[in-house]
């Protein structure tokens, strides 16, 4: 999914600070704690976490996975797939209808041209949908997206009321699981437009398809309910953690403020878990500054590959890429389709001689290797400057910063090397390595027209070849020496006992309560 996958905001506690709390109104409730509240809930728009998380209990598509990651049919009740792959038909079930906020009933009916309408939404440039690359195999949406062709040539179009196909343009074995993304939820185009360019943006102007309800959203969260029914989870908040933020996950969950919540401190508590990394701290080499040489940069980069030694291994483990495992691509296992990303090794002494052709003593004297404080990896950073000094004869200091300052100077530029949490925001390996290109932030000054290229030219490919041209992408960057990965952030999911059926993926990011109970 093209979604956004940015530097990591935030240092160790920040990192903590997005967790799944199960408190609230009732027995059956379930809170989440947000960094921000909800603040777009138009799904072919929306793509900050929680607005992704909102959209995910509001809306239902054609189809929704269940807890064991099998698809069944939401909205629709069978669907046929041609011989050749590039057709889909789905038979809408009868009888649908909008929620309102509050839980009343909406006078509209869903039918197929629905998601017609959110597809060619989707495929308008105006609309700068994160959704449109996933759907690129959709016949003549490329044409389409660029304004060469009109909407109703798009391969989507409903042939009666519930009846809606879609025509590919070569096979997109993912296409259905796609269909569980927010940008593939229904839309009434006349509800659309009474919003007048508000839909989803207020109460009002917000019809949800799907397991929940809008209640209520405030300056103090978004609230989210259902009919009540047994244990299953009938009430979600999305709220800020104004209260407990000094507390741990641990904490939070045995004084029963919450139900589930990140862990990263490398305990082993007594409670059921999933276990991930999103995270990979690396160095980066600013390419605005003296490290605009290729050379000097994996110089660097060789010592400190050979010199960085893990931390504590219940909080970290050894990186050999930057996007961590466990991130998909068109519903492939990237690392497993594009292999082994790493440099080869290099001759140190031999780069860093050639490097420093042309360049005085003096051309060094203000590097730093900048980290934030708190971020448990200073020992790690000392292990690798002194490597630098015993292996080049290159003396820097280390300068520790909070973390407002780490973020600001990040984003200006204002640095030399930096160790440096890099996070795949919403499990997008595109996206991940977007943030490097000066379209997409300029992330450590580098500029390379292939890899630009390159990195283009997977929005527009599918499947195998999509991967093939993000591992390429990948392996140029890790070769470059722009950025170093050195070590994976361990985390987990603690969950409560009573909890079950709660879908979780972090890199979606994934948090459906339809199935979900609280005994």
């Amino acid at each position: 999914m093209k979604h956004r996958f940015r530097l990591a905001a935030a240092v160790l506690t920040a990192l903590l600070f997005l967790t799944l709390t199960g408190c609230g109104s009732g027995s059956n409730s379930f809170t989440w704690f947000v960094d921000t509240i909800p603040a777009n809930l138009d799904p072919q728009v929306a793509s900050a976490a929680s607005d992704v998380i909102a959209c995910e209990n509001l809306y239902s598509g054609l189809v929704r996975k269940d807890p064991d990651g099998q698809l069944e049919p939401a909205l629709c009740e069978r669907w046929e797939v041609s011989a050749d792959r590039k057709t889909y038909t789905f038979y809408l079930k009868d009888g649908l209808t909008y929620t309102a906020a509050k839980g009343t009933a909406a006078d509209c009916a869903i039918t197929a041209e629905d998601f017609v309408f959110a597809f060619r939404r989707m495929f308008r440039a105006a609309t700068n949908s994160p959704y449109a690359v996933e759907f690129s195999a959709l016949e003549n949406s490329a044409e389409v997206l660029a304004g060469q062709l009109p909407e109703s040539a798009l391969g989507v179009s409903a042939s009666g009321p519930l009846t809606l196909v879609f025509r590919l343009s070569s096979p997109d074995e993912n296409f259905l699981s796609k269909l569980t993304l927010p940008g593939a939820m229904p839309c009434d185009e006349a509800f659309f437009d009474s919003t007048r360019g508000t839909y989803g943006l207020t109460a009002k102007t917000t019809l949800s398809s799907g397991p929940f309800y809008l209640y209520n959203w405030t300056s103090s969260g978004l609230f989210l309910r259902r009919e009540p029914s047994g244990t299953r989870i009938d009430s979600l908040r999305l709220v800020p953690n104004t209260n407990n933020a000094d507390q741990s996950a641990i904490e939070l969950i045995n004084s029963e403020k919450c139900s589930a919540a990140v862990d990263a401190t490398g305990s082993t508590p007594s409670l059921s878990s999933i276990s991930y990394s999103d995270t990979t701290w690396s160095l980066l080499f600013n390419c605005n500054t003296i490290f605009s040489s290729t050379e000097l940069r994996q110089a660097l980069a060789g010592v400190a590959r050979d010199a960085a030694e893990v931390p504590p291994p219940e909080l970290f483990a050894a990186a050999d890429s930057l996007t961590p495992a466990g991130l998909n691509v068109d519903g492939m296992n990237y690392r497993d389709t594009v292999g082994d990303v790493s440099p080869t090794a290099v001759d140190v002494k031999a780069l860093y001689l050639a490097a420093r052709q042309g360049m005085a003593n003096s051309d060094f004297n203000k590097i730093t290797l900048m980290l934030p404080a708190g971020c448990g990896l200073n020992e790690a950073a000392e292990t690798i400057n002194g490597a630098w000094q015993k292996e080049l004869s290159l003396f820097f200091s280390i300068e520790e910063v909070d973390e407002e300052t780490f973020r600001k100077r990040l984003a200006e530029g204002d640095y030399t090397i930096a160790l440096a949490p890099v996070s795949a925001e919403s499990g997008s390996v595109y996206n991940t390595l977007a943030q490097f290109t000066p379209a997409g932030g300029g992330l450590t000054g580098y500029s390379n027209a292939l890899y630009a290229t390159q990195l283009e030219a997977s929005t527009h490919a599918n499947g195998s070849t999509r991967c093939r041209l993000l591992g390429e992408c990948e392996r140029q960057l890790l070769s470059d020496c722009v950025v170093v990965p050195l070590f994976s952030q361990q985390k987990r999911l603690l969950i409560a006992s009573g909890i079950k059926n709660l879908i979780f993926d972090p890199f979606g990011p994934v948090l459906d309560l339809t199935y979900a109970t609280k005994e």
